[in-house]
């Protein structure tokens, strides 16, 4: 079973969601690149308002997490009973960086999940590499978000040995980065443990606001294909 993933950028927007049943709720800044920080405020008032849901929290746009903010936000998300924290690879020359942020978190119970961008020129190699840190979980997405989407940039082969490479040492993955609704099936191929919206739940040529005709279809979409896939494993 394909998990879901819906980013959201504020209580608004997590009270419309409370009424669909996507597996993860993402709370982000989308104003301010790919993982931006919301505030310590905003996640409270949305922790509150989805108390019963599964969350995960971009921690920002750091180019490592071995500073004092990302690791005041790692406590406070903890405390938060927040379920994920993700962290932007921005740069494999900082890899010492994350050991060091990863062991930090080792005791908490909050799960990391390390991202790394599709338009940041990786490789198997570079997997291969950040496989090794001690994330919980890996996901791919992208650092722009108005132009080419993880499946136009990455190759099949890649993104095959990305989620084999994860699951050899049991790791959960993802797959984000400009998904599209005609574009599911085609990532739901790959069987990562869950796939990552945010355009796609908002109007045409629009991130910014969530629709509930977009939710509704992607649901839709999501769980048709997974009974699809389950049937043809029968």
């Amino acid at each position: 079973m394909i998990k879901s993933l819906a980013s959201i950028k504020n209580i608004k927007e997590a009270s419309l969601m409370a009424d669909y049943d996507f597996d993860i709720i993402d709370i982000k800044n989308i104003d301010d690149g790919p993982l931006g920080y919301v505030g310590n405020k905003e996640v409270e008032l949305i922790s509150n308002e989805l108390d019963n849901r599964i969350l995960s929290v971009t921690a920002g746009n750091s180019d490592h997490p071995n500073k004092d903010i990302i690791y005041e936000r790692l406590e406070f998300l903890n405390s938060s009973k927040i379920d994920y924290i993700k962290i932007g690879i921005f740069d494999i020359n900082y890899l010492d960086m994350h050991s060091i942020f990863l062991k930090k978190a080792f005791n908490l119970n909050i799960k990391t999940v390390g991202v790394l961008f599709a338009d940041n020129n990786i490789d198997i190699n570079i997997i291969k590499k950040i496989c090794k840190l001690d994330y919980d979980g890996l996901m791919i997405d992208t650092v722009k978000k108005s132009s080419k989407s993880t499946l136009d940039i990455l190759d099949d082969n890649l993104i095959n040995s990305f989620v084999s490479e994860c699951h050899k040492i049991k790791k959960f993955c993802g797959l984000s980065g400009s998904m599209q609704q005609n574009t599911i099936e085609y990532a739901m191929k790959f069987k990562s443990d869950f796939i990552g919206f945010r355009g796609a739940l908002c109007s045409p040529n629009s991130r910014d606001n969530i629709e509930s005709i977009q939710c509704q279809n992607i649901i839709k979409i999501i769980k048709n294909i997974n009974q699809k896939m389950y049937q043809e494993a029968v």
